[in-house]
């Protein structure tokens, strides 16, 4: 009986903070897209790429976001290509179709290439496993509609040998639907 009593106050607590929030976020800021160029240092090799995202309204400042980001370079005659394809939560601060302040939390896929050429032939070694990835940036608004962001994070994956770490930082365009207010 006594954790009903205990839960309740909770309960409440987080309804009120979930209006609280929504109140602050106003009409929230949408669904935007972006794309952009990539840069990736992933255990000491420096990759270059591309990446993709999508973020969406789910409460207040609370936003869902999904990212896909592509990357390669060389090191000692091979190439490394990474893929990487995340989803999460994260925070939205800032005015709608205005500068906007993210950071986030991201769970998902990391796939590694390796390839090395030897006497004209490619041999590739590959894996697929979990990753996270949390980080930020800011959209600075171009217009209604259009924003430049910057964003960097940080990337964990396991990996049984060797270095598994490093940072991602991107550069690009953001549409933002619907903010044609």
């Amino acid at each position: 009986m006594k954790r009903h009593h205990r839960a309740a106050p909770l309960a409440v607590l987080l309804a009120l903070g979930l209006n609280a929030g929504a109140a602050a976020g106003g009409d929230g800021h949408g669904t935007d897209a972006f794309a952009g160029y990539s840069f990736a240092s992933i255990g000491e090799v420096n990759r270059h790429g591309a990446d993709l995202a999508v973020g969406l309204d789910l409460v207040g400042p609370l936003s869902g976001f999904v990212d896909l980001s592509t990357h390669w370079g060389g090191e000692s005659g091979g190439t490394f290509n990474d893929l990487t394809l995340m989803a999460g939560p994260g925070l939205r601060f800032g005015t709608r179709g205005g500068t906007v302040f993210f950071v986030r939390a991201l769970l998902g896929l990391v796939r590694d290439k390796f390839t090395i050429s030897v006497l004209d032939v490619d041999l590739s070694e590959g894996s697929n496993r979990f990753g996270v990835m949390g980080g930020g940036g800011v959209d600075f608004k171009v217009s209604t509609a259009l924003a430049v962001r910057l964003q960097g994070d940080y990337l964990w994956h396991d990996v049984s040998e060797g270095q598994s770490s490093g940072y991602r930082a991107a550069a690009g365009i953001v549409y933002r639907f619907g903010s044609a207010r």
